[in-house]
């Protein structure tokens, strides 16, 4: 009998990229290994924490999750450094394009002043009125 049962994610995230890379493997033998790399950066003003970015790469695929930076610090470009930092990195390494989500109150204008493009979206999303974007940069 099949059971769930919970797992710590970085162990699960383990698994699954074994069977992944299993099934790409049997479907086509020129597909790279499913390895994931991740890269966090953070920002600080002296000792104080002012802002953040998380990304992963698969298959010269950038991943951004997460971006903040402290209200008190906004307005200044940051964000902007940050992000464009991940993605001289991501692209160092291989990367071709950079994608990403948000949430029509978080930042789609700033993403895309930032050279993303919106290439799909959920309405009504998480409630009525709001929108969640997939956006997505070429880095070559």
């Amino acid at each position: 009998m099949v059971r769930i049962a919970d797992l710590n994610l970085e162990q699960n995230q383990q698994e699954i990229s074994g069977l992944l890379e299993e099934h790409s493997r049997r479907m086509d033998d020129s597909i790279p290994p499913y390895e994931r790399e991740v890269i966090s950066l953070a920002t600080y003003e002296g000792d104080t924490y002012v802002g953040g970015i998380t990304g992963d790469m698969v298959w010269k695929i950038l991943n951004v999750h997460l971006l903040a930076v402290d209200p008190a610090y906004r307005g200044n470009g940051l964000g902007g450094i940050l992000l464009k930092e991940l993605e001289d990195r991501a692209r160092s390494r291989g990367c071709k394009v950079s994608e990403l989500t948000t949430m029509s109150w978080q930042a789609p204008h700033f993403y895309q002043k930032q050279g993303y493009e919106i290439f799909g979206e959920i309405h009504d999303c998480p409630q009525e009125g709001q929108t969640k974007y997939y956006l997505k940069k070429n880095l070559e």
